[in-house]
């Protein structure tokens, strides 16, 4: 399989251990992937204009021929909306009189949680590539508010699963998670930071409650909110919170058997180390009981 990576600008800054793990999963996989050459920045959330925000993903878009795949959350909603609102051929007329290669065709655009879930699904035998399976470990599904949206793409809008279902895939158990597509209020994290704290230690209070090892991020903004964030709200209110927050691709390069440095998990910010040792502890316990088995 061979893909068109976009890598967004947060891959290149304050995500690269998302990105680091990305490639290393891929190659895994056997998934090629071609970087868009000269891409830009999506458009985000902060380009309130829409035929500004609709041409800059469109540039993007326009630049390969091949299905295009990112693992930002926000870029993927960004393509797929300009998509959407391209349909239209009075934006789209607007927008091609901005660009140099012109936007004629819609494009499929993928998450890499749909890469992986979909080079797991074609294998002749997933477990060939699951050779450390997460058996033991139970992980909180958080979806943020961007990948289901706008509606129609990779999974239900109001009531998601395709994160549990790999989690499952994978080994491990998908704890009960209330606020899974609670925002994370990244947006709003400089202009009303007390409102933005309040929101993200009610989604990690919600995470620890259900039982969870680690929380799995899809967002490299929500990853950065509920990882990098999570000392500051320690000290800030005297708890200790101690959750590794693993972007998915960390989870599932684990699962193929990749160390910890290919997927860039020493760059977490919150040590993943608890959810190392427990995986090596249960894969211990169960090498032991085979053993006894064979005596």
């Amino acid at each position: 399989m061979k893909l068109a990576y976009y890598p967004g600008c947060v891959a290149r800054s304050t995500g690269r251990e998302y990105e680091i793990s990305t490639l290393a999963v891929c190659r895994a996989l056997g998934v090629e992937l071609a970087e868009i050459d000269d891409w830009n920045c999506c458009g985000a959330t902060h380009v309130s204009n829409e035929v500004v925000s609709t041409a800059l993903a469109a540039r993007n878009l326009v630049r390969t021929d091949l299905p295009v795949m990112t693992s930002c959350s926000i870029c993927y909603s960004r393509l797929r909306a300009a998509m959407i609102r391209l349909k239209d051929r009075h934006m789209r007329k607007r927008v091609n009189q901005a660009l140099e290669r012109k936007y004629e065709e819609e494009k499929e655009v993928l998450h890499v949680i749909e890469t992986i879930t979909g080079a797991l699904a074609e294998a002749e035998d997933p477990e060939d590539l699951i050779v450390r399976p997460l058996s033991g470990l139970k992980a909180a599904p958080y979806y943020g508010c961007l990948l289901t949206r706008p509606g129609g793409g990779i999974d239900s809008p109001e009531r998601p699963s395709i994160l549990e279902n790999l989690i499952r895939t994978l080994g491990a158990e998908p704890t009960e998670f209330r606020l899974k597509m609670k925002c994370c209020c990244g947006p709003i994290f400089m202009p009303e930071e007390e409102a933005a704290a309040e929101t993200l230690i009610r989604i990690l209070r919600n995470a620890r409650a259900s039982g969870a090892d680690f929380v799995v991020a899809l967002c490299p903004l929500c990853h950065l909110m509920l990882d990098a964030n999570q000392p500051l709200l320690e000290k800030k209110l005297g708890e200790e919170i101690d959750l590794p927050i693993l972007y998915v691709t960390q989870m599932a390069g684990l699962a193929l058997g990749l160390a910890p440095e290919e997927l860039g998990m020493e760059m977490n910010s919150v040590s993943t180390r608890p959810v190392l040792e427990k995986l090596e502890k249960i894969e211990g316990k169960k090498a032991e009981e085979e053993g006894a088995e064979v005596c």
